[in-house]
């Protein structure tokens, strides 16, 4: 009998050749077919093979020209399937091309297709089929050469309007504000870069880039200025924090105010999960290489992602798997580690970092997962001994809180920047 992989790989070959009745062969005759909603398109949860070949997979087939579905990873997991690709194609009734990234999910049962779940294909699929639907964000994906390295970013939202700069954290890249982009571009004119071996900018091995977040800071201000950002709301999570404060530190008179989201500058916000973190740094052998190398792995990924959460059953699957793309990439490993070893150099900066938070008074928001394991209440609260005007919201919900309470952030941010330049 055919192995699982193989026979989700054979379901592509039979899309790529427009052979249906061989691609539908793979399906139970009770598969269940999800889609999430995207501009544009409804999403909706359908069942039985007749009913998914009738009414998603022939329309779909049918709408394009020249379609390619190729997968470029294939991981299999017992029953499940995960699969990473790309669609290329062209649309008959609008005439546009077409290339994104997919990530699928496949369940298995017997050697047949029992469930599948379309987890994160962009919202440019849904926009070159429907180029006129109502509420359709146009999010432009760019890249730009800066110091010899190339940096992938997100830009969305009008010129002339107040600039967002958000800054991811780990594992993740841009695509962590995938939900607030949407929720924001009307107000903001917003970038969302991905630091060097993160996300889509380049990977250059760590003989041949310093991984370290002074440099990826300078990286960073490179970038900004390479696409001529003169000021702006810098939005600090997790990594974000230690390469945003030294972009404020070295330019205060850039920054027009700070979102901080589980981003630590306090000792107290350190939380004891980072033992085997700190072990590591202080003395970085294979004996305490081996915790930390945990925080690579794919049921990491995802605990971190749903731990703390209020429902961590709702939690998009797409989320910890596009970040764990990224993190199994060849190398990748050396990369992280190496930024693992480096954030020894954070602690010391705080008071750098707090003594300009002092003098120059941004602007500040913290809406902060009270149940991050990693960075603490505590440090959520510190933040007002040195900004005491700062507006402070303890979520509850985890790290990426974004996940769960995006629309309450995004409310946040509006109220806090909402100056005359953001009225509409």
């Amino acid at each position: 009998m055919s192995t699982n992989h193989d026979i989700v790989a054979g379901f592509y070959a039979a899309v790529r050749q427009g052979d249906i009745p061989r691609a539908t062969s793979v399906f139970a005759e009770n598969l269940t077919w999800v889609e999430p909603p995207f501009p544009g398109h409804e999403g909706g949860t359908f069942h039985g093979k007749d009913n998914i070949l009738t009414n998603v997979l022939g329309p779909f087939i049918a709408t394009w020209t020249d379609l390619s579905v190729t997968p470029e990873r294939i991981t299999e997991a017992g029953d499940q399937v995960i699969v990473h690709g790309t669609y290329k194609g062209k649309h008959h009734q609008t005439g546009r091309a077409f290339e994104s990234r997919l990530i699928h999910t496949w369940t298995l049962k017997d050697g047949k297709a029992v469930r599948f779940e379309m987890l994160a294909d962009t919202v440019q699929f849904f926009r070159t089929v429907r180029p006129n639907s109502p509420g359709t964000t146009t999010v432009k994906n760019k890249s730009i050469t800066v110091s010899g390295v190339n940096i992938a970013y997100r830009e969305a939202g009008a010129e002339g309007a107040p600039v967002l700069l958000l800054l991811h954290g780990f594992p993740s890249s841009s695509h962590m504000f995938r939900d607030l982009i949407p929720a924001l571009q009307d107000k903001f004119h917003i970038f969302a870069p991905d630091y060097p071996g993160f996300g889509l900018s380049s990977m250059p091995s760590t003989k041949e880039f310093e991984y370290t977040f002074d440099n990826v800071a300078h990286i960073m201000t490179d970038w900004i200025e390479a696409v001529g950002l003169k000021n702006y709301v810098l939005y600090l999570q997790d990594y974000g924090a230690p390469v945003g404060f030294r972009l404020a530190t070295a330019h205060p008179e850039r920054v027009q105010g700070l979102v901080i989201q589980n981003g630590n500058a306090y000792v107290e916000g350190l939380s004891e999960n980072l033992a085997p973190l700190s072990a590591y740094m202080s003395n970085p052998t294979p004996e305490t290489e081996k915790p930390v190398r945990a925080l690579l792995a794919l049921e990491t990924t995802k605990w971190q992602y749903t731990h703390g959460t209020r429902h961590p059953e709702e939690i998009a699957p797409e989320s910890w798997i596009y970040d764990q793309y990224f993190l199994d990439r060849p190398g990748n490993d050396e990369i992280q580690l190496a930024m693992f070893r480096d954030y020894k150099s954070n602690p010391p900066l705080y008071p750098e970092w707090q003594s300009y938070l002092r003098t120059h008074q941004p602007s500040t928001l913290v809406a902060w997962g009270k149940n991050d394991p990693f960075f603490t209440e505590a440090g959520a609260k510190a933040f007002l001994r040195d900004v005491p005007q700062a507006s402070l919201h303890l979520l509850e919900t985890g790290h990426f809180a974004l996940e769960e309470d995006c629309a309450e952030i995004a409310s946040l941010i509006r109220k806090q920047f909402s100056l005359a330049s953001c009225q509409s």
